[in-house]
């Protein structure tokens, strides 16, 4: 995967799915994605870091934190 094509996935997903975070998961755990990472640059790379800064991320809590455990 290329650089771009990484940033080309991330851009195609829909981040109102509610199977935004398993999608996003499937580009960032995928086999390719350290070396296309790893070779971003410049406008590419500053993209990628405000995109993954504005993403949220989904928590499982064993417990309700308003509920003393």
């Amino acid at each position: 995967m290329s650089p771009q094509s990484l940033l080309e996935q991330l851009r195609r997903l829909n981040s109102r799915s509610p199977d935004f975070h398993d999608q996003l998961c499937n580009v960032i755990y995928g086999r390719e994605y350290i070396q296309s990472v790893q070779n971003l640059q410049g406008d590419d790379l500053a993209w990628f870091v405000e995109y993954l800064d504005k993403v949220c991320c989904r928590i499982a809590l064993p417990y309700s934190p308003l509920k003393p455990a």
